[in-house]
Parts: C-alpha cells; structure tokens; sequence
C-alpha cells in the first residue's frame, strides 16, 4: 500500500512519481585476496584441462579405430 491509495495530497512532491527506476544497488566488498582462492582456481582451471584431454584423446582413440 503507498500514499497514492488513499487521498494524497502530496502533489508533485509525491514519492511514488519521484523514486527513480531503474536504480541498482551497490555492490559488496570484494572478498579479501587468499592464497586458498587462487589454488581452488588453479585446481580448477586444471581438472577442466584434464577432462577435456580425456574426451580429445576418447575421440582420437574413435576415430583411429573407425578408420582400421
């Protein structure tokens, strides 16, 4: 419920007119540098490097036994 529900007699002043739309909230703090951060990220970048080895090499084992 805001003002404009009942007799309103904020004229122009009104702040259902006045609030502007659209606005965004700050964001938060960065979180403070970890060395364990880093090294999720690195474990990370390195699991995804080995999974996509594993299908590279599972398609390249395919396709040479396709051929043969």
């Amino acid at each position: 419920m805001n003002c404009c529900d009942y007799e309103c007699n904020q004229g122009r002043d009104c702040p259902v007119r006045v609030a502007r739309i659209g606005q965004r909230m700050k964001s938060a703090d960065p979180l403070p540098p970890s060395i364990w951060r880093e090294q999720i990220k690195r474990l990370g970048y390195w699991m995804l490097m080995g999974i996509l080895g594993m299908l590279w090499m599972a398609f390249l084992v395919a396709c040479a036994a396709y051929v043969n």
